[in-house]
């Protein structure tokens, strides 16, 4: 069995089946990290991932670079895009790799069945479905993996915020719900 489909085995294990965004997001964080120097399936303290989408391909590529949201490794972006950028935090080198299919409905087959894709990228040079861009990174110091450089309390709430995520206003410190809004709203008994 080749190193990809054991990889796109485990990530669909991962994910709970194989889809067309398993199967493609296998594919490219296994190119990532080759490109990177890397070696797919295995954690490398060194690497940062910046997903762009939160679908199918984000779990493929958590399961094959072995970084999560918990390590600070995995960083959500939530552009809707199909792409993600590997980033080696010792040397800086980034590079963001672009689904190219995703982007030419033209090139897609809607009537592949799932065993025929597998296939096809499994027999096809990530060089041929991904492209890739060299970029800049700057990662502030507080999303770098390890202990919270910066633990505050809100003024207003009174819950802890770390990693630098807080708000200063008149001297004092808020966390993003109170001094922004919030995805919530607290519900009175």
């Amino acid at each position: 069995m080749s190193e990809y489909r054991d990889l796109l085995e485990r990530a669909g294990k991962f994910h709970g089946d194989i889809c067309g965004g398993i199967v493609m997001g296998t594919k490219l964080a296994i190119h990532g990290m080759e490109k990177m120097e890397m070696t797919p399936g295995k954690k490398d303290k060194r690497l940062i991932v910046y997903t762009e989408i939160d679908r199918c391909i984000s779990d493929a590529i958590m399961s094959v670079t072995q970084t999560s949201l918990g390590k600070k490794s995995l960083k959500p972006m939530g552009y809707g895009k199909f792409a993600a950028t590997f980033v080696n935090i010792e040397t800086g080198q980034a590079l963001r790799l672009v689904d190219r299919e995703a982007n030419n409905k033209d090139e897609r087959s809607d009537d592949e069945t799932i065993e025929e894709l597998i296939e096809r990228v499994d027999n096809t040079p990530g060089e041929e479905l991904f492209d890739v861009q060299q970029v800049s990174v700057k990662i502030d110091k507080n999303d770098l993996p390890g202990k919270p450089l910066e633990i505050v309390k809100c003024r207003a709430c009174g819950e802890t915020v770390m990693d630098g995520k807080h708000h200063i206003k008149g001297g004092h410190t808020y966390c993003s719900s109170c001094f922004t809004g919030s995805y919530y709203t607290l519900v009175e008994d």
